[in-house]
């Protein structure tokens, strides 16, 4: 699960490495969403872990019933923890 500050949780597929996740959702999100994500948490297995996007990227070129277009991946930056401030971690 993905949650954003003011905003409703993601589920998704995630693969990891040291310094990133690649997160692959279905979940239909318009333009002005998408650039309002910028800080998170993600919580898999049980563990939770401050992650920064670094990049969005649609999946389907097709839109949904509402013409939304379905499917992200998202590139999320891992250790940042949890208190750190978007200002500073993209310095």
């Amino acid at each position: 699960m993905l949650t954003f500050d003011g905003f409703t949780r993601l589920a998704g597929r995630v693969e990891a490495t040291d310094d990133y996740f690649e997160f692959q959702t279905d979940a239909a999100l318009s333009n002005t969403q998408l650039n309002e994500l910028h800080r998170a948490t993600i919580e898999i297995d049980g563990t939770t872990e401050g992650v920064l996007v670094e990049s969005t990227d649609r999946l389907a070129p097709t839109p949904d019933r509402n013409g939304m277009q379905t499917g992200l991946r998202l590139t999320l930056r891992r250790n940042i923890g949890l208190s750190v401030s978007t200002e500073k971690a993209t310095q």
